[in-house]
């Protein structure tokens, strides 16, 4: 998920990556719910040069765009590996590398989790969660309810995980070589 110190631990599992060698890199966002918006935005504005991130448009019309600046990872290629259980921030991260011409999306489409949800506190210690606002991709294509849909539709069946393949990541291996 993506917490407040996410941004850092990529990056810096990047950087020893690309020191190390790689050519390319997967994002394997497979059972991701998301967290923490603004965490999941700098993520995406690292990996772009520029580019809508992400539209929210709250319950009054208004909307607020958040763009990519020139970032600082931006010549590795990218493949996102994606299912049915990533949601929220793991979709935002997916459709803005993808529609943004970033990143390849691999896998199944995705959970369909776009609103922004407000905790309000219960007198009970309990809460009730409010969706406040909307997201939309930088194409203005809606999350909720639709996901991200995958460039490349993959699907895990019951006989790779018996045998022990992840055809998901086998197929980002091979767009990463250049076999799309």
């Amino acid at each position: 998920s993506y917490t407040r110190t996410t941004p850092k631990e990529l990056e810096d599992a990047i950087r020893a990556a690309e020191s190390a060698g790689v050519r390319g890199l997967i994002l394997d966002v497979r059972g991701n719910p998301g967290g923490l918006l603004q965490e999941t935005v700098q993520i995406v504005d690292m990996l772009l040069d520029g580019g809508d991130i992400v539209t929210q448009v709250e319950r009054d019309g208004s909307e607020r765009t958040a763009s990519a600046r020139p970032g600082t990872i931006t010549t590795l290629p990218i493949v996102v590996v994606q299912d049915g259980f990533s949601a929220s921030g793991a979709e935002l991260m997916a459709a803005a590398l993808q529609e943004n011409g970033r990143a390849v999306v691999v896998g199944e489409p995705s959970f369909g989790k776009g609103t922004v949800n407000h905790a309000v506190p219960l007198s009970n210690g309990g809460a009730v969660y409010v969706s406040i606002a909307r997201w939309l991709t930088p194409a203005r294509n809606q999350i909720e309810g639709r996901g991200v849909i995958p460039d490349i539709p993959v699907t895990l069946t019951l006989e790779d995980i018996e045998a022990g393949r992840d055809v998901a990541v086998i197929r980002a291996v091979e767009v990463l070589r250049g076999n799309r």
